[in-house]
C-alpha cells in the first residue's frame, strides 16, 4: 500500500511540475511580447521557486495517502517541508526575517532528532532549556518587528507566536521543576506547531497559485480579466484550504502532545453513542455526517454555479452556447442528490423525512407564500429562459446585466456598479425588457435639429456620409428621416444599428461628434431657441417724451 501511495504521489508531482513550468514559460513569453505585467506579476512564490513551491503545495495533501502510524516517516516529511519553506522565506523575505527563522529551524531539527532517537536522559535538560530560551528570545520581537503587506501574514505570525510562547514558557517551567518528560513534550509541540503553521501558510498560498495557473493555461487571458478571476478564486478556495490546513495542524499538535489516541477514542465514543429523542434513536456522528454531506453538496452547487456564471458572463455572442438559467436546475439537482445521499449515509429513514416535509407544508401554506412563489418563479425562469446570465435587461426602473439567477432571487449588476437583488417573482410579474435575449445588437436613435434656412438635401447627405462607419451595421441599413418642424429647427431622425450593446454608447458619441464637426465645416447651423422682443411703450419713456414736447414750443 505504501509503495502504491509513493508511486501515485510521484506521478502527481511530476505532472504538476510539467504543467506549472510550461505554463510559467508560456505566460512569461506572452507578457514579454505584449509588454504587460498581468498574470505573471500576480503570482508570488511559484515565480521564483516553481519546483519547491509545487512540492510544498502538494505534500500536505499527498501525505494523507500514507499511513500516519509511521512516526519516523511523518517526522522526516515534516522536517523536509520546513527546510523547503526556509528556501522560500530566503528568496521572498528580508534577510533578518530569514536569520530568525533559521535559528528556529536549527532548534526544531535538534528537537525532532532528539524526539526520534534519544532516550530521555538528564543531560538533555540543559539542551532543551537553552533551545527554549533561544526560541523565546527570537519570538519576543516578532509581534512588533514583523511587517508585511498582507494582513493575514501578520495575523498568522502573531497568533502562532503567542501560542508557541505559551508552550515554551510552560516547558521551561516544567524543565526547571524537574518534569523533563512534560518539558520535552511541550517543547517539541511548541516549536513544531510554529514551524508547521508557517509551512501550511505556504501550502495554502502556493496551492492557490497552482490552481490559478492551471485555469490560466486553459483560457485566453483576454477572455476573463485575470486579476479579478484570481481574486475570486482566492476567496472561494481560501476557506476550504484553511480548514484543511487547520485540520492537519491540529492533528500534528495532538500527536506531539501524545493526546491523539485519547482524543480520537473519546470523540469516537461520543459520536457513536446512541441517544433517544422520544421514540427515535440517533447518534451525533450521524447528525454531523448528514450536516457535513449537505454542506458539501451546497458547496459543490455554489462553485459549479459560479464557474458556469463566469463563463456565461464572458460569452458576448451565441446565446445558444450559454447554460444561462439552466444553472438553477443544475444547482437544485446537486442539492437534491446531496440531500438524499446524506440521509442515506446518516441512516435517516426516508419515511420520517416525508413526515417532516408534510408538517412543513402546513407552514408553507400559511406563512411562506412569498418564498414559495419566488422558488417556483425561479424554476419557471430556468425552464422558459426569458433571461440568461450576461443579458442586459430592464425591469421596472432597474436596468443592468444579469449576474446570477438564484433559487429565490436573482442578481443584476447595474451600470453604475451596484448589485441589485431582485426576487424571482418580480421578474415574472413585472414587464421585463431583455435587450440581448436573441442577440446583442442595439438600435441607436438620434434627433438632430438644423436651422430653417439650411439646405435640407445637403444636411441629409452630410449625415449619411457620417453614418458610413465601420462600427455601424450595413444591414439593417442606416436611415435619415425628416422628423418634425419645430419652433426653431427642422428635426431629422437618425437611425442605425451596432453589433453589440457594449459599444453602442461609444459609437453614438462618435457619430454625434462627427455630425457636429461636419455641420461646422459646411456652415450648417444647429439652432437654439430665439425670441424677438417688441416694446410698445414704457411709462418712463412716455413721460420724458411729453415733457420734451412741452418745452419745445416755448423754445
Amino acid at each position: 500500500m505504501q509503495k502504491i501511495s509513493a508511486i501515485i504521489s510521484a506521478l502527481i508531482l511530476l505532472v504538476t511540475f510539467y504543467l506549472v513550468i510550461s505554463t510559467l514559460k508560456k505566460l512569461k513569453k506572452d507578457e514579454n511580447e505584449t509588454n504587460e505585467g498581468g498574470v505573471f506579476s500576480r503570482i508570488r512564490f511559484l515565480k521564483k521557486n516553481p519546483i519547491i513551491g509545487v512540492i510544498l503545495g502538494l505534500t500536505p495533501l499527498l501525505l494523507l495517502l500514507f499511513e500516519i502510524s509511521y512516526f519516523a516517516f511523518m517526522t522526516f516529511s515534516l522536517a523536509a517541508q520546513v527546510i523547503l519553506a526556509s528556501i522560500i522565506i530566503f528568496r521572498n523575505y528580508e534577510k533578518l526575517i530569514f536569520l530568525k527563522w533559521a535559528v528556529g529551524v536549527i532548534v526544531f531539527l535538534f528537537f525532532t532528532v532528539s524526539n526520534l532517537y534519544w532516550e530521555i536522559a538528564y543531560q538533555e535538560r540543559m539542551y532543551y532549556l537553552i533551545g527554549n530560551l533561544l526560541i523565546l528570545a527570537v519570538l519576543v520581537g516578532i509581534k512588533t518587528k514583523f511587517k508585511s503587506e498582507l494582513v493575514e501574514e501578520t495575523r498568522l505570525i502573531t497568533w502562532v507566536r503567542n501560542l508557541t510562547v505559551l508552550f515554551l514558557v510552560l516547558a521551561t517551567v516544567a524543565n526547571i521543576l524537574g518534569r523533563f518528560s512534560l518539558s520535552k513534550i511541550l517543547s517539541i509541540a511548541g516549536i513544531s506547531s510554529f514551524a508547521y503553521a508557517v509551512v501550511l501558510y505556504f501550502f495554502v498560498k502556493v496551492l492557490t497559485e497552482i490552481i490559478f495557473l492551471m485555469i490560466e493555461k486553459q483560457k485566453n487571458v483576454d477572455y476573463i480579466t485575470a486579476y479579478l478571476n484570481f481574486q475570486e478564486i482566492q476567496r472561494r478556495l481560501r476557506n476550504i484550504l484553511v480548514i484543511v490546513a487547520i485540520f492537519i495542524w491540529v492533528a500534528l499538535l495532538l500527536q506531539n502532545l501524545s493526546l491523539n489516541k485519547y482524543i480520537l477514542g473519546s470523540l469516537t465514543e461520543f459520536m457513536d453513542q446512541e441517544r433517544k429523542l422520544g421514540d427515535s434513536t440517533f447518534t451525533f456522528g450521524s447528525l454531523f455526517l448528514f450536516a457535513g454531506l449537505v454542506y458539501l453538496s451546497s458547496l459543490i452547487a455554489n462553485n459549479v454555479s459560479y464557474f458556469i456564471s463566469l463563463n456565461d458572463q464572458n460569452i458576448s455572442s451565441a446565446p445558444q452556447k450559454k447554460l444561462g438559467s439552466s444553472v438553477l436546475i443544475i444547482r437544485l439537482g446537486i442539492l437534491t442528490v446531496g440531500f438524499f445521499i446524506a440521509a442515506t449515509a446518516a441512516k435517516i429513514p426516508l419515511d420520517k423525512i416525508a413526515i417532516v416535509l408534510g408538517a412543513l407544508s402546513v407552514g408553507i401554506g400559511f406563512g411562506l407564500q412569498t418564498i414559495i412563489n419566488n422558488l417556483v418563479s425561479g424554476l419557471i425562469l430556468a425552464f422558459e429562459k426569458p433571461i440568461q446570465i450576461g443579458d442586459d435587461i430592464e425591469v421596472g426602473n432597474m436596468t443592468g446585466k444579469v449576474k446570477e439567477v438564484g433559487i429565490r432571487a436573482s442578481k443584476i449588476l447595474a451600470y453604475d456598479g451596484s448589485e441589485i437583488v431582485v426576487p424571482n417573482g418580480d421578474l415574472l410579474s413585472q414587464s421585463l425588457i431583455n435587450w440581448t435575449l436573441s442577440n446583442k445588437r442595439r438600435r441607436v436613435e438620434l434627433i438632430i435639429g438644423v436651422a430653417y434656412d439650411s439646405d435640407m438635401k445637403k444636411v441629409k447627405e452630410l449625415i449619411s456620409e457620417v453614418l458610413k462607419n465601420d462600427k455601424i451595421m450595413k444591414f439593417p441599413e442606416p436611415k435619415v428621416h425628416m422628423q418634425n418642424f419645430g419652433d426653431s429647427s427642422v428635426d431629422f431622425r437618425v437611425l442605425f444599428w451596432v453589433e453589440s450593446m457594449d459599444i453602442y454608447l461609444d459609437v453614438r458619441n462618435e457619430v454625434m461628434n462627427n455630425i457636429f464637426e461636419s455641420f461646422l465645416e459646411n456652415g450648417v447651423e444647429i439652432p437654439f431657441p430665439k425670441r424677438d422682443l417688441y416694446i410698445k411703450s414704457l411709462p418712463e419713456l412716455k413721460k420724458s417724451q411729453q415733457e420734451e414736447n412741452k418745452k419745445s414750443p416755448e423754445e
